[in-house]
């Protein structure tokens, strides 16, 4: 019995070792389309727990690159990147377009803040384009072209993307300024390697799907199409008025933060479903005015009476601002059009504006504020843009705060 056991342990150590270098051979061949070879017992336990497909990961994994490769794709051609960075992001991050780590990296790459400012991403309360599929891969995939230019070697540059410039540089200088990849490797953290390691043994998993016996999922990737707007626009209105549901606007635009579509004083792009573009369509024009119609306060109208030479004279007119009754002489209808109680101004956030200032002065609530532009924390991202509901006759006013700067705005909220 005891033979027994023993020639089971040795020939499943013996099938790992050929497994072993099947493997190492096939990330070995790597090297003759330009990825440098690396491989060790890391990279193999890697490979092996994909194997295993617990919980059917790897083959939930592989049908969402297919979905997602078009996107990672068409950036990864502008800036003529080999075809190997594909996979960066499957090992990176699982392909998970919410996934944030603990310093606030996020996206499917993903990107930190500084990176995605860098390269021309929008991070506000309501929107983080590093969590968008196109934006954030252009993004990305930029930045890997910057990395191979200082780095030249993808080792490095896969390592630097992940870790940043400046943490494998320290790494180089404590491996004695080796510009060898295996000296450098031992001087990251364990966290630091795994990254690498993720990389190749994902890679070559996903690259030689098809003849590791595993089935792959379909990821239900819905079909889009585009569409702009031209205001904000809240969830629930714009299911309301379109039948398109938070839930698709969620799914298919990853990007935004809270429940609004957002709007940052130019038309901004998002994706709705394919099969709703038609119904889109018939609304997209009015949706804007709908929307100021609907947050407007209601318009009052009296109804006045008058009797002239025994005829009854019946005018209905809207009740004017602060309670101003309307004349009661039996003028005509011909009286100039009253002005709207209230208009919307934009203001652009600017570096040291906070919630307390900017509500004293435009003379409203924070939650007012939040509530009006649909901000759900205490961040406010300079360069973004917030509209302000304000008395008409006071717009010219309100609108020069975006002149003014940081101590002529603290003189505005103290005179109050």
């Amino acid at each position: 019995m005891r033979f027994s056991v023993l020639l089971l342990l040795a020939f499943t150590l013996l099938c790992n070792g050929l497994n072993a270098n099947v493997w190492e051979n096939r990330i070995r061949a790597f090297e003759q389309v330009g990825l440098p070879h690396f491989y060790n017992a890391a990279v193999q336990r890697k490979i092996d727990t994909l194997l295993l497909n617990p919980n059917r990961i790897t083959s939930a994994l592989v049908g969402k690159q297919s979905a997602f490769q078009p996107y990672i794709d068409n950036a990864r051609q502008i800036y003529s990147l080999p075809w190997f960075i594909r996979f960066l992001p499957a090992a990176n991050t699982g392909l998970n377009t919410r996934y944030t780590d603990a310093e606030g990296s996020t996206g499917i790459w993903p990107l930190n803040f500084s990176m995605g400012k860098k390269y021309g991403l929008k991070q506000t309360s309501i929107l983080d384009e590093r969590r968008s599929l196109s934006a954030s891969s252009n993004a990305a995939c930029h930045y890997i072209k910057d990395l191979q230019g200082i780095y030249r070697d993808w080792l490095k540059t896969i390592v630097a993307f992940r870790i940043g410039a400046v943490r494998l540089n320290q790494a180089i200088r404590q491996a004695g300024n080796s510009l060898k990849f295996e000296d450098i490797y031992k001087h990251l953290t364990p966290e630091e390697q795994q990254h690498i390691v993720n990389f190749y043994a994902t890679l070559v998993v996903m690259y030689h799907f098809e003849e590791t016996g595993l089935s792959k999922d379909v990821y239900p990737m819905m079909k889009a199409d585009t569409a702009t707007a031209r205001c904000l626009l809240p969830f629930t209105f714009f299911e309301e008025k379109t039948g398109i549901t938070s839930g698709e606007l969620q799914q298919i635009n990853p990007e935004f933060k809270s429940n609004v579509i957002p709007w940052f004083g130019e038309p901004a792009t998002f994706h709705i479903p394919a099969a709703k573009h038609a119904a889109y369509l018939k609304v997209r024009d009015s949706l804007c005015i709908m929307i100021q119609q609907k947050s407007a306060p209601p318009i009052v109208y009296d109804t006045i009476i008058t009797v002239k030479d025994s005829i009854t004279y019946i005018e209905i007119k809207p009740r004017g601002e602060r309670g101003v009754e309307p004349s009661n002489n039996g003028s005509s209808a011909s009286s100039p059009p009253v002005p709207p109680a209230k208009v919307w101004v934009i203001y652009k956030v600017k570096p040291g504006d906070g919630f307390y200032t900017l509500s004293d002065v435009f003379d409203c609530t924070i939650t007012e504020m939040k509530s009006w532009n649909g901000i759900r924390n205490n961040t406010l991202m300079a360069g973004s843009v917030l509209r302000f509901y304000v008395p008409y006759a006071r717009k010219s006013q309100y609108e020069q705060i975006n002149r003014m700067n940081a101590v002529e705005k603290r003189n505005v909220a103290n005179k109050d």
